[in-house]
């Protein structure tokens, strides 16, 4: 944590991942670039005008690819040198120097030399400072000009991973653009706020009667699916209050009438506002999306196995709104539900980044509407080559 936390106060961000090396020693090279691989980092291919121009002041003996092994005998200079060729190619987003003692040289005479060129460049150097106390003055050296240091070249490869990483979570959002967001929510209906985020939604419609939900019905189209409208009933499903599939006006009326009759037997008191009606869309993968807002750290994404499964599998995962792309698609990734939805054996794949989209968006609109203590889409229905619609 620490590491990282050092690296990205003090370092420009790389515009990729393609790292450069640079030492006088070929063991912790090769250390270096396996770490890099370990971190999903890349060695940079260099130029041929560096190699031309490293070649001109290295010895024959030196590697001049990638990582660049300057040898023992490497001079401060040289050691400032290189690091400003490798700076200079475009193909190196970001360079780790790896400095053991110099067998022929003072340490901290090699930092301020590099010093000098770090700063004059808006590309990320981490340094693998190695050799415990024979380092010291130039581990004060490097942290006095705020150039951060560690004592391997597996934590500096690290480093440069957490900057890579912030890297892509900054990329510009790829979700279709939102326009008309609403400043306030007055007087719009959960429907309007979805649509104006540009979450698209099963139309639904109130009828407060069996006539009237076969007007809806017919206005819709069937089949379509009728809900109990009441606030005192959280889960609808659990008391025979939801009728799916109901593909005619006569199916439609007399299923109202069996609702009510069954909702007053099973809970006399209970405040029925009538009936919602939704075209019934196609089957596919469930999940939930949803947010909670914390008292202290404010919209919470959730994430997960949604329908009747949501309390029973306990497949969710949460991150901290407002969310991009990469940390949706990593939260996604933290759940069965997520995973399933590339397909699985019988399962078939669906559209993965609709489900981003909606994760995206829905936590845009949290973060900008604080009133807003609690929203939650479930079932949310994906299909292959369709968006997000609420069932």
């Amino acid at each position: 944590m620490f590491d990282w936390a050092r690296v990205l106060e003090t370092c420009p961000l790389p515009k990729g991942n393609r790292i450069g090396i640079l030492t006088n020693a070929g063991g912790p090279g090769v250390i270096a670039a396996d770490s890099l691989e370990h971190h999903d980092l890349l060695l940079a291919h260099l130029d041929e005008s560096t190699q031309t121009a490293l070649s001109a002041i290295l010895p024959p003996a030196a590697n001049i690819h990638n990582p660049v092994d300057m040898l023992a005998s490497a001079s401060p200079e040289i050691y400032a040198a290189c690091l400003k060729i490798l700076l200079q190619d475009e193909n190196v987003d970001g360079v780790m120097v790896i400095l053991p003692p110099p067998p022929m040289f003072k340490a901290e005479e090699a930092a301020k030399k590099l010093i000098e060129v770090i700063g004059n460049y808006k590309k990320p150097v981490v340094i693998a400072l190695m050799g415990s106390t024979l380092v010291e003055n130039a581990c004060n050296e490097f942290r006095a000009a705020r150039v951060p240091i560690y004592p391997f070249p597996e934590r500096a490869a690290s480093a440069l991973a957490a900057l890579a990483k912030r890297t892509m979570d900054n990329r510009p959002l790829t979700v279709e653009p939102i326009v008309h967001r609403p400043s306030s929510m007055v007087s719009m209906s959960t429907d309007e706020l979805m649509n104006a985020y540009g979450i698209p939604t099963a139309p639904i419609r109130l009828a407060c009667n069996e006539n009237e939900a076969a007007a809806v019905a017919n206005e819709l189209g069937y089949p379509v699916v009728m809900k109990i409208a009441s606030p005192d009933i959280l889960h609808k499903s659990d008391v025979g209050g939801v009728l799916l599939d109901i593909k005619d006006a006569a199916s439609l009326k007399s299923g109202y009438i069996q609702m009510m009759a069954r909702m007053q037997a099973l809970i006399p008191t209970v405040r029925i506002e009538g009936v919602h009606i939704q075209r019934q869309i196609p089957e596919g993968q469930e999940v939930i999306v949803g947010m909670v807002r914390d008292p202290q750290f404010g919209a919470l994404m959730m994430f997960g196995s949604g329908g009747v499964e949501v309390e029973g599998l306990k497949d969710v995962a949460f991150a901290l709104g407002p969310l991009n792309q990469a940390e949706a698609e990593s939260m996604m990734r933290k759940t069965w539900a997520g995973r399933k939805l590339k397909g699985f054996r019988s399962i078939p794949p669906v559209d993965q980044e609709a489900v981003k989209d909606v994760l995206v968006k829905l936590s845009h609109l949290a973060a900008e509407h604080e009133e807003i203590q609690e929203i939650e889409i479930n079932p949310c229905a994906c299909w292959r080559g369709a968006r997000w619609r609420w069932t």
